[in-house]
């Protein structure tokens, strides 16, 4: 088997800099649910046992194919739960015999992508004696067909010996992508007769400075977080907020659980009046909260997204 080549662009910068418009966690889901308008494909041309393809998973739990011990279960880099996939996604469960897979596992789709725009995903991969590895691809086109991921990112290789669980975070330039509307996808394509351990995927964000925007030249006597119009709605609203003062600011939603859904914006404004858009179409019809962090103020606010 060829060697494979690791080419992923890491950017240094400031988070700061840039506003978060996606951010996915899978805390809301489990090994039966996936976040909307994201998709688990199985391409191997036989079938597989489906739990041993990309599955959401709490830390802690036993992986399909892979001998059960305190330190070889499921693991996630940020709060519980992650994404998960081991080399049993290449056994045909028909006759047993482990080939190749091609499992895939494809994203929402995102729209009208920022100049600044990039994509962030934490993975591991491997372990002490099996190599591992995970292919990036983009659709251009923002089909769900395989067939239209037809730009590879990078393919990036855990040579063993790698410690286990050991997550680390994946930046790709997306600058070349604007103004299109793509979907990212994950493949887990590998000869698992003698490679192939398990490979893991937790908090998956795209950052790029879009969907906050300046309304006039005045400077506002207060601070002020004014309530989402339409609301309820489906599915998008539009934020307003005053800045009575240059400042840090952090525009961000929650579930009813409190569990943080969406980083709307997070970075540096003037003074001023602005409005943002917040976009729904990843969430489930209930209740949800806005909340606004500056240096200097803080203010929360409930909305309805109703489907």
């Amino acid at each position: 088997m060829k060697k494979l080549l690791l080419l992923f662009f890491f950017l240094s910068l400031p988070v700061l800099a840039f506003s978060q418009y996606y951010t996915e966690g899978f805390e809301s889901y489990d090994s039966i649910t996936i976040p909307p308008d994201w998709k688990v494909v199985n391409n191997a041309g036989f079938p597989i046992y489906p739990f041993a393809n990309w599955t959401i998973r709490d830390s802690g739990k036993a992986l399909p194919n892979i001998t059960v011990s305190v330190e070889k279960r499921s693991r996630a880099y940020n709060s519980l739960k992650a994404f998960d996939i081991t080399w049993g996604a290449g056994i045909d469960t028909v006759s047993g015999t482990p080939t190749t897979s091609d499992a895939w596992l494809i994203t929402k789709k995102f729209n009208n992508i920022p100049v600044d725009a990039f994509f962030s995903f934490y993975a591991c991969g491997g372990s002490a004696s099996y190599l591992d590895s995970l292919q990036i691809w983009v659709s251009p086109t923002g089909d769900t067909a395989l067939s239209s991921f037809t730009t590879k990112l990078s393919t990036i290789v855990w040579t063993p010996p790698v410690l286990y669980g050991n997550f680390t975070n994946y930046t790709f330039d997306f600058s070349q992508f604007v103004g299109q509307n793509i979907r990212v996808a994950f493949r887990y394509y590998m000869v698992v007769s003698d490679m192939g351990y398990v490979v893991m995927l937790d908090q998956v964000e795209m950052f790029g400075t879009i969907g906050v925007n300046p309304i006039g030249s005045n400077i506002p006597k207060e601070y002020a977080l004014h309530q989402n119009y339409p609301n309820p709605f489906n599915p998008q609203t539009t934020i307003k907020f005053d800045l009575a003062k240059a400042s840090n600011v952090k525009l961000e939603v929650f579930n009813s659980l409190g569990q943080l859904v969406q980083t709307i914006y997070n970075g540096f404004k003037p003074a001023g009046y602005y409005e943002a858009t917040f976009n729904a179409a990843s969430l489930t019809s209930g209740i949800y909260f806005y909340r606004i962090t500056t240096d200097n103020f803080v203010q929360t606010k409930k909305m309805s997204v109703v489907k």
